[in-house]
């Protein structure tokens, strides 16, 4: 009778009908199997020079196999035009549409079946195990804070949260599949996100919001070990690197020409990730011009850590950061580093022919077994020469050099120096082949070939020489053997005295921010950002390492529960892929209406392993105190 009364009462006038549903298109769901209609505003762009669709708005459903057909207007839209349930709207071809009214009481009927068809069957598997995990994470804590403090509308941060969610599971290369991904997934924003709604959230996340966002990420950090007591007790290695990713706007003003790891002639960006070496937390990052080299960006890095709050930690970076002016500016700020150390420095190759013959076989060394990689290791405690801005004054500090001799990396480097010998030998034999032809044919003899910089460094060094003997180029055993073994030998230096393992395992946990970079380029596809703007490309490259450091602090916790647990309880990803283990989640289903959740199946033994590896109860997908229950050993059929 309400509805009755209530849909009597508001009619409407068909022109004015025609009016409201001048524009709408449709787009058909392989899971409703149906095909959604939205309502949109056009509205040109000069710039394009196209009409483009805004405010686009999801008013309903045609349940038909061609699009054509009666339109069933969903609830919301109804409820903002109450005049509609009296009409029947026919959509006769695109952007043509028939309207006629209808009778009353089918149209009362038709808003209580609008209601039941409202609930979906969905999957909630890899949505509910990425949202839960969200939830605890740095990250999602300074999200929802952002929201609390309205920095964010409810909207925009559940719009975000599902493109976050989506960009876990299926990358940043095309958002646009978010339109069809919320369909058949639970999802914190249930209603259309089109390529209107993602330029619109990339709007919000401005360059003032990404900063803002790790500053209040390091306030919430600080205060977690405040709590556990471990701010000022325990050091935080932080692991920074490098990488550059491949751009294609013209309206990028970072985007250059410069040495891309992808190898494609494509303008570049460069760009720079700070993470917490034991969990994964992104810190920060920066981007740069495309030809900017990695060893001047150390210096803001660090200065940026200390703008967001950062205290009490070291710097681990690899051989590219290393520099004497970085090494100073390390000493000035007192920050402690560990950074791998190039070789290439005469300094450092005269400290290597000191020492090698004692690290070759491992006279005061330690044995340092990793990975099934064995390695020989020595502290040399030296000091570092350096100017004191405070001062103005040259001072010295201690700096340890670790020096570590690997037998693989010799054995490799005495395999490269043999090639390399046979190929320039090759070279020089078809010059001699092609001078004696010249000669026998009266021809010019070509010209003598110039040997490359590498193989003038052998020489000078007395490493290579030419044997007028037998024409060719042979090695001196004595000083090759020397330079191989040298080959064997890598350095780190540090601020920090400690053991070598310590060291050792210090340097080689880095491993975790090119893990990172890994699912940055693989999984999440963000190798080439596709973008219209450099705003737009901060707020996707954002997505797109938020999205990274969700799977790598995934992969790190999976880790450290899988050298604990017993062997029925570890976790293995499905086929080593966490795609493959999102599609495996999938499995897990639901019947989802108006936020209520049924699930349709129940979790497998390895989805519990993997819950609980993340310390995730999935009380939503399944009653695990009913399951428990069920089990004792006096419940059941019970004898007279």
């Amino acid at each position: 009778l309400h509805y009755l009364f209530y849909f009597r009462n508001n009619t409407m006038n068909l022109e004015e009908a025609y009016g409201l549903l001048n524009n709408i298109y449709v787009n058909f769901s392989k899971s409703a199997k149906s095909y959604y209609v939205y309502s949109y505003r056009p509205q040109y762009d000069t710039v394009t020079k196209r009409t483009l669709k805004k405010d686009v708005t999801s008013i309903g459903k045609i349940f038909s196999d061609t699009g054509l057909g009666e339109i069933t207007f969903n609830s919301s839209f109804l409820n903002a035009h109450p005049g509609f349930v009296n009409l029947s709207v026919v959509r006769t071809g695109k952007n043509k549409i028939h309207i006629e009214t209808k009778n009353t009481d089918k149209a009362a009927s038709t808003q209580k079946s609008e209601s039941i068809l409202d609930a979906r069957h969905m999957k909630i598997g890899a949505s509910y195990f990425i949202s839960e995990i969200l939830k605890k994470s740095y990250s999602g804590r300074t999200l929802k804070f952002l929201l609390d403090s309205k920095k964010l509308t409810k909207i925009q941060y559940e719009q975000l949260k599902s493109i976050l969610i989506y960009a876990i599971y299926e990358g940043v290369k095309h958002l646009g599949g978010i339109e069809y991904f919320i369909r058949d997934h639970v999802v914190p924003y249930q209603k259309n996100i089109n390529k209107d709604t993602i330029q619109r959230i990339y709007e919000v996340l401005t360059s003032e919001f990404i900063i803002g966002f790790y500053k209040k990420k390091q306030e919430i950090i600080n205060a977690d070990l405040s709590q556990q007591k471990s701010s000022l007790a325990d050091r935080r290695y932080i692991a920074l690197d490098g990488t550059n990713i491949d751009v294609k706007s013209p309206n990028l003003n970072n985007a250059d020409y410069g040495k891309s790891k992808s190898n494609n002639t494509t303008p570049i960006i460069n760009f720079m990730s700070l993470i917490d070496q034991d969990t994964g937390t992104l810190m920060g990052h920066c981007t740069y011009s495309g030809h900017t080299n990695d060893i001047s960006t150390l210096e803001g890095a660090v200065k940026q850590l200390s703008y967001f709050g950062c205290k009490n930690y070291a710097i681990v970076v690899d051989r590219g950061y290393w520099s004497i002016y970085n090494i100073n500016v390390m000493y000035n700020i007192n920050l402690d580093f560990v950074v791998h150390v190039k070789i290439c420095h005469s300094t450092v190759k005269k400290f290597i022919e000191r020492n090698i013959g004692d690290l070759a076989v491992g006279n005061g060394c330690i044995r340092i077994e990793h990975n099934n990689e064995i390695n020989y290791g020595r502290r040399f405690d030296l000091e570092w020469a350096f100017h004191d801005l405070k001062t103005h004054k040259k001072r010295r500090k201690n700096i340890y050099l670790y020096a570590f001799y690997n037998s693989e990396l010799a054995a490799k480097n005495k395999s490269d120096l043999e090639n390399k010998v046979r190929e320039l030998n090759s070279s020089y034999s078809d010059y001699l082949e092609a001078v004696n032809k010249a000669v026998a044919d009266h021809k010019k003899k070509p010209e003598e070939p110039t040997l490359s910089d590498y193989y003038k460094e052998l020489v000078k060094n007395g490493i290579l020489f030419f044997n007028s003997k037998f024409n060719r180029f042979d090695l001196n055993d004595v000083k090759a053997y020397k330079y191989c073994q040298g080959g064997g030998v890598w350095i780190i230096a540090s601020s920090m005295k400690l053991d070598c393992e310590k060291i050792f395992l210090l340097y080689r946990q880095r491993n975790e921010i090119e893990v990172m970079y890994r699912y940055f380029k693989n999984h999440v596809d963000a190798d080439t950002l596709k973008v219209s703007s450099e705003e737009h490309f901060d707020a996707k490259l954002f997505i797109g390492l938020l999205a990274s450091e969700f799977l790598n602090y995934v992969k790190l916790k999976i880790n450290k529960w899988n050298e604990t647990a017993i062997q029925k309880d570890k976790v293995q990803l499905k086929d080593n892929s966490f795609y493959m283990t999102f599609k495996d989640l999938d499995t897990l289903e639901c019947i989802y209406h108006d936020k209520t959740i049924i699930p349709t199946t129940n979790i497998l033994k390895r989805h519990e392993n993997l819950f609980k590896a993340m310390g995730i109860d999935p009380i939503v997908l399944q009653n695990i105190k009913l399951k428990t229950a069920t089990l004792n050993d006096d419940l059941g059929l019970v004898a007279n």
